[in-house]
Protein backbone atom coordinates (compact mmCIF):
# COMPACT_ATOMS: atom_id res chain seq x y z
CA UNK A 1 0.00 0.00 0.00
CA UNK A 2 3.03 2.59 0.89
CA UNK A 3 4.71 1.51 -2.36
CA UNK A 4 1.69 2.22 -4.46
CA UNK A 5 1.10 6.14 -2.76
CA UNK A 6 4.69 6.43 -2.82
CA UNK A 7 4.85 5.72 -6.84
CA UNK A 8 1.35 8.07 -6.82
CA UNK A 9 3.18 10.84 -5.70
CA UNK A 10 6.41 11.05 -7.69
CA UNK A 11 3.90 10.56 -10.88
CA UNK A 12 2.01 13.40 -9.85
CA UNK A 13 5.19 15.35 -8.42
CA UNK A 14 6.80 14.25 -12.25
CA UNK A 15 3.78 15.77 -13.94
CA UNK A 16 3.60 19.07 -11.89
CA UNK A 17 7.21 19.97 -12.58
CA UNK A 18 6.62 19.27 -16.58
CA UNK A 19 3.34 21.44 -16.50
CA UNK A 20 5.71 23.93 -14.34
CA UNK A 21 8.39 23.93 -16.98
CA UNK A 22 5.78 24.16 -19.42
CA UNK A 23 3.71 27.05 -18.69
CA UNK A 24 6.89 29.35 -17.31
CA UNK A 25 8.61 28.57 -20.79
CA UNK A 26 5.72 29.62 -22.10
CA UNK A 27 5.43 32.90 -20.38
CA UNK A 28 9.08 33.90 -20.90
CA UNK A 29 8.75 33.55 -24.64
CA UNK A 30 5.45 35.40 -24.69
CA UNK A 31 7.45 37.64 -22.93
CA UNK A 32 10.55 38.12 -25.10
CA UNK A 33 9.10 38.37 -28.36
CA UNK A 34 6.46 40.90 -26.90
CA UNK A 35 9.88 43.28 -25.79
CA UNK A 36 10.94 42.00 -29.48
CA UNK A 37 8.09 43.24 -31.06
CA UNK A 38 7.75 46.40 -28.69
CA UNK A 39 11.58 47.69 -29.49
CA UNK A 40 10.66 47.14 -33.02
CA UNK A 41 7.52 49.37 -33.38
CA UNK A 42 9.32 52.09 -31.18
CA UNK A 43 12.49 52.20 -33.25
CA UNK A 44 9.82 52.43 -36.65
CA UNK A 45 7.85 54.80 -35.30
CA UNK A 46 11.01 57.30 -34.26
CA UNK A 47 12.22 56.41 -37.52
CA UNK A 48 9.07 58.48 -39.18
CA UNK A 49 9.02 61.21 -36.51
CA UNK A 50 6.47 60.25 -34.50
CA UNK A 51 5.22 60.44 -30.88
CA UNK A 52 5.56 56.76 -29.04
CA UNK A 53 2.43 56.09 -26.90
CA UNK A 54 2.77 53.03 -24.97
CA UNK A 55 0.79 51.19 -22.23
CA UNK A 56 2.06 48.10 -20.35
CA UNK A 57 -0.92 45.94 -19.28
CA UNK A 58 0.91 43.05 -17.60
CA UNK A 59 4.81 43.40 -16.65
CA UNK A 60 5.06 39.63 -16.51
CA UNK A 61 3.83 38.58 -20.59
CA UNK A 62 4.36 42.17 -21.55
CA UNK A 63 0.76 42.79 -23.17
CA UNK A 64 0.80 46.29 -24.41
CA UNK A 65 -0.95 48.79 -26.20
CA UNK A 66 0.71 50.85 -28.66
CA UNK A 67 0.49 54.03 -30.59
CA UNK A 68 2.59 56.37 -32.86
CA UNK A 69 1.25 59.72 -32.98
CA UNK A 70 2.72 62.20 -35.98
Amino acid sequence: MKVLKSNQLLGFFSIMSVVLLVVSFLITSTSYFNTKEINNLTSTCYESHGEVRIDIHNNLTSSYSFECEK
